[in-house]
């Protein structure tokens, strides 16, 4: 029997594809990236810093700034560091990032803003699929607009411009104003590094407007034939964990005399 079920497309998804249509099959059809995908440093302290934030929050920012760098110890994550190194200056940046982030809460609090949710995934009906993405914080200020916090650990600096023109940010828009149809919605992102932010919004005709490309690149992502999809080589392969897989489909496109695609630094 033939599944009903709409398929859900996330921010990273959608990005997987328009970054490779070949590393979403494998990931997101394929289901092969437990096997290939290693462990990274920057999640594992992008990870770490949220769990603590998480916890922080879900107290009701009770916390010491003791207790708040306590959690941050317990709750670390060694994985994907190359050496120890390496490691040790990752965990020092990370307790660094929370001091920073206590400090900057306690001045934010006096604003009369409040924190509504924490890591809460949000979801909307598309039509033929659905919108789903995680967003680190919402908060509520006191004259009733809806703040999506997104935090960025390896960033120092960020631009009203460059939310504008983010992809995720646009989602985590459109996610949250089908939740809060009454409230101005806008979207932060948050450099744990500097303290940085930038905030930007979408009036309701870049809404529609971006909805319109949404439900396009969905409808294609949907109609596509994957398996048939013949890897490309591009710059991005030398970095990416499914290189060993592709090298495995150039080989044999060459034993059967196709042509393999080149990657730019290949050419003579």
């Amino acid at each position: 029997m033939l599944s009903t079920r709409k398929p859900t497309f996330s921010p990273t998804r959608i990005a997987s594809f328009l970054e490779c249509a070949v590393k979403y099959r494998y990931i997101y059809l394929d289901k092969i990236g437990r096997f290939y995908q290693k462990p990274r440093g920057y999640f594992s302290l992008g990870s770490s810093l949220h769990s603590v934030l998480k916890q922080f929050h879900d107290g009701g920012c009770t916390f010491t700034l003791d207790e708040m760098t306590s959690t941050f110890a317990s709750s670390w994550i060694s994985a994907g560091y190359s050496t120890p190194e390496e490691e040790a200056l990752n965990r020092v940046a990370g307790d660094e990032m929370v001091r920073a982030y206590y400090a900057d809460w306690q001045n934010r609090r006096a604003c009369d803003v409040q924190t509504i949710s924490v890591e809460r995934t949000f979801t909307r009906d598309m039509g033929a699929w659905k919108l789903s993405g995680r967003i680190d914080r919402l908060d509520m200020h006191s004259d009733g607009v809806v703040e999506i916090v997104d935090y960025k650990s390896g960033r120092l600096q960020v631009t009203e411009e460059e939310i504008a023109n983010d992809l995720a940010m646009r989602c985590y828009m459109l996610l949250v104003q089908s939740s809060f149809p009454q409230h101005k919605v806008c979207a932060t992102i948050y450099c744990l590094r500097s303290g940085a932010t930038a905030t930007a919004s979408m009036t309701a005709d870049e809404q529609t407007e971006f909805i319109y490309w949404l439900n396009s690149l969905c409808d294609e992502i949907m109609a596509k034939d994957f398996q048939n999809q013949f890897p490309v080589r591009m710059e991005i392969c030398a970095d990416c964990d499914f290189l060993r897989v592709c090298r495995r489909e150039w080989a044999r496109a060459e034993r059967e005399n196709q042509t393999p695609f080149e990657l730019e630094g290949d050419r003579e």
